[in-house]
């Protein structure tokens, strides 16, 4: 149970975040309510949703500046980032993520007001908080997989004129695939990990297609 919760803290401190918010928010919808009468269920589902995000990406951000690089090698043996899993996990949060913001948006555009523009703060903050989680997790893939060669000689991933990259760096590197759908000037060495940076720049295509739609849609909305 202790290397359980070692080697996922990050995820169970942003459910347990979640879960109190969730405990809090539905407990007392009704009261909630009062204050913001447009605050259904669905909505508080979504409050709840980004606290998880937003819990995490917090949290790992800290991790990601207070380790070293032998700390990222420790985690990168028993860390369930480097799992495949976690390409599971991603998929997940992005047709979460998109449901609910098309869910949220429909409930907007039947407001006016102050309401309107609670729900689409609350919109644009499930947007941002959904796409820089997608790409953190990638960015922990591979710096794990970077760090835990197997005995391989070959590091997976080029990094020119580095030879401890830190996870700013492949933070970096992710986020640059998640933004243009291709690398910079890090480059792949390895063929398992060009398949997961070619689902990867798929998954950030279609996802980057959906958020340009919604945010039209958004505008279109405000608009009218």
């Amino acid at each position: 149970m202790t290397k359980f919760i070692r080697n996922n803290w990050q995820l169970l401190f942003a459910l347990a975040a979640a879960g109190v918010t969730y405990s809090i928010l539905l407990g007392e919808l009704r009261y909630f309510r009062s204050y913001v009468p447009s605050l259904h269920r669905p909505t508080a589902y979504l409050i709840v949703w980004d606290v998880f995000l937003l819990s995490y990406l917090t949290v790992t951000a800290w991790m990601f500046a207070s380790v070293k690089r032998e700390d990222i090698e420790k985690r990168a043996h028993r860390e369930y980032e480097k799992k495949e899993k976690m390409l599971v996990l991603v998929l997940i949060t992005s047709v979460v993520s998109i449901v609910t913001i098309v869910r949220e948006m429909s409930i907007g555009a039947e407001l006016v007001g102050w309401q309107t523009a609670f729900h689409v703060v609350l919109t644009f903050i499930t947007l941002v908080a959904s796409w820089l989680f997608i790409h953190v997790l990638f960015a922990l893939y591979y710096a794990h997989a970077y760090y835990d060669m197997n005995n391989n000689s070959i590091y997976p991933l080029d990094f020119p004129y580095e030879d401890n990259p830190d996870y700013w760096d492949f933070v970096y590197f992710s986020l640059g695939i998640g933004a243009t759908g291709q690398t910079a000037d890090i480059s792949f060495t390895s063929r398992k990990l060009r398949r997961v940076g070619t689902f990867h720049s798929v998954l950030s295509f279609f996802f980057n297609t959906a958020v340009l739609a919604l945010m039209i849609e958004m505008s279109a909305s405000l608009i009218s």
